[in-house]
């Protein structure tokens, strides 16, 4: 019986064990429970560095952006994080992460080195490389034209390291000027500080947009671009990041192959603004609006032009009418001239052939005379306007000249023993003052030549026309013969010549006629210039 109740107190002992193993074991596995809620609840907080190396990290409008914050936030999204962005350079954010002041950062080089102060992501992101930036003044060739220039290069960056390690094969050195940021590498070449400058790839083909730089086919130090996080801490995002990366990576339709192509394709880094495709739409049918314009302005222009065209036709054949009836005016005029100056030389030897009937009458032949050299004046100016283009005005030098030379053969002047001085300028002047003219030297000539030069005496005739200043012209007469007497009175003689002279002078020509007696006789006349219009 002894037995039988250490037996039942042993079987107590093990159901009390039992009972007390599934109490623990319900408890661990509701505490769990616990926790994956809470986990769920409570976001994980996650720092993450940013800085601009643009199209991979940048900061636009304020905000982070880039292929690397696309997949961070895909990364938030599934993996429960909850990340707050620390923004600053790239070599600050390095030691913040060694430090552990933020957890996680983007598009870090993965080297050798770095892996003995952070842990990486398995799988590359992206895969950039160090290239050379040059200024446009600077012509490079080869890599030996930068021995003992000025390369500006970002202080931290495995690019650097990476360039210093390129030019050594080849045994030339540069002097290296350290920066900041990747932006003051672009500054200090356009601003000439710096011949060349160390960028990556991916943010200076973004940065040669805004400064005066060019790419050159010297690139260097390959590299794959990972996340990374302190070393020994955050495996836990790692693992979230690996996991996710595993299953995108080899699909082509993958969250991760879509961002690839949005920003690496050169024509689709970024997504067009909605503004472009408003401003294009509006383009087009203010384009179809003016094509519609154009077509409706060009049919009316064509209507138009047809009926200038008429227009211009009839104008054309009313011009032509008019040129024709121009043209026989002007023959007509000629014509009128030309038998003007036949019908005077008519008169003028009706008269002289009058005047032979009476060959004993002295006064009778002097009156016949003086009656052919006036007709002759009047005829000689419809002569030259017969033989010119112009109808209304003729060369008062020409006309001058041949008249008084007549003159001069029709008194018998041709052995010279008085000389003829002509000083004429070569003025155009209208019929209604050329005869006048011609009338008036006519008379004055004339008396010189019947009364100057007695008994085949020699002399000068001198004959002056002028304009003046003042718009007047002005007929200087002379001859230096015998003269007349001092008490002579020009304007109270009734000889017909002087009357002439005075009343055409004065009157017609409505100028000013002044006779001198100083060493012969002198006759001065001036006129208006413009004293009549033309009529033709």
């Amino acid at each position: 019986m002894k037995q039988y109740g250490n037996l039942y107190r042993f079987s107590s002992i093990i159901k009390i064990m039992s009972a007390t193993k599934k109490i623990i074991m319900s408890a661990f596995i509701f505490s769990c429970i616990l926790f994956k809620t809470y986990t769920e609840i409570i976001p994980r907080i996650v720092k993450i560095g940013v800085f601009p190396a643009a199209p991979l990290v940048m900061i636009k409008d304020g905000k982070p952006d880039g292929f690397f914050i696309e997949l961070l936030n895909y990364f938030s999204h599934n993996l429960g994080w909850n990340i707050q962005y620390v923004e600053g350079k790239w070599s600050d954010l390095l030691v913040k992460l060694e430090k552990g002041e933020i957890d996680l950062l983007p598009a870090v080089g993965f080297t050798s080195e770095r892996r003995q102060i952070y842990d990486f992501s398995k799988n590359p992101v992206f895969i950039d490389s160090g290239v050379l930036y040059t200024s446009p003044a600077f012509t490079l060739h080869t890599v030996f034209d930068l021995n003992g220039k000025r390369i500006a290069a970002l202080k931290g960056s495995i690019f650097t390291d990476g360039f210093i390690d390129y030019i050594k094969t080849f045994d030339v050195s540069c002097d290296i000027l350290l920066t900041k940021t990747n932006q003051d590498v672009m500054q200090d070449i356009s601003d000439g500080k710096a011949d060349a400058g160390v960028c990556i790839y991916s943010l200076g083909n973004e940065l040669m947009k805004k400064y005066s730089v060019v790419i050159t086919p010297i690139n260097f130090s390959p590299i794959a671009l990972k996340f990374a996080v302190p070393t020994g801490k955050n495996s836990d995002l790692l693992a979230g990041i690996d996991d996710l990366m595993s299953r995108m990576i080899t699909d082509k339709n993958s969250f991760y192959s879509k961002a690839y192509d949005k920003w690496t394709s050169p024509y689709s880094a970024m997504k067009t603004p909605e503004w472009i495709w408003w401003s294009l739409a509006g383009l087009l049918v203010s384009g179809l609006i003016l094509a519609a314009w154009s077509i409706t302005l060009k049919r009316q222009v064509k209507i138009k032009t047809n009926d200038l065209n008429l227009i211009i036709k009839d104008q054309i054949a009313s011009k032509e009418k008019i040129r024709n009836a121009l043209s026989e005016k002007e023959t007509l005029i000629k014509e009128l001239f030309h038998r003007t100056k036949n019908t005077m030389q008519v008169i003028s030897s009706i008269v002289l052939l009058q005047a032979k009937e009476f060959p004993d009458n002295t006064d009778l032949q002097y009156v016949a005379r003086n009656t052919e050299d006036r007709i002759r004046a009047i005829s000689l100016v419809h002569q030259m306007l017969y033989k010119q283009q112009n109808l209304s005005r003729i060369s008062i030098k020409d006309y001058i000249k041949e008249l008084s030379g007549l003159i001069m053969l029709s008194y018998g002047q041709h052995d010279n023993h008085v000389m003829l001085r002509l000083n004429i300028e070569d003025l155009y002047m209208l019929i209604d003052t050329s005869i006048p003219v011609g009338l008036i030297l006519n008379e004055l000539m004339s008396n010189s030549l019947k009364y100057a030069f007695p008994g085949n005496r020699e002399g000068i005739i001198s004959v002056d026309f002028h304009k003046n200043g003042n718009g007047t012209i002005t007929l200087s007469y002379s001859d230096n013969g015998v003269g007349v007497s001092g008490s002579f009175d020009f304007r109270k003689q009734p000889s017909l010549g002087l009357g002439l002279i005075f009343n055409i002078g004065e009157n017609q020509l409505q100028g000013k006629v002044t006779f001198k007696n100083i060493d012969g006789v002198q006759c001065i006349i001036e006129i208006p210039r413009e004293l009549y219009k033309a009529r033709i």
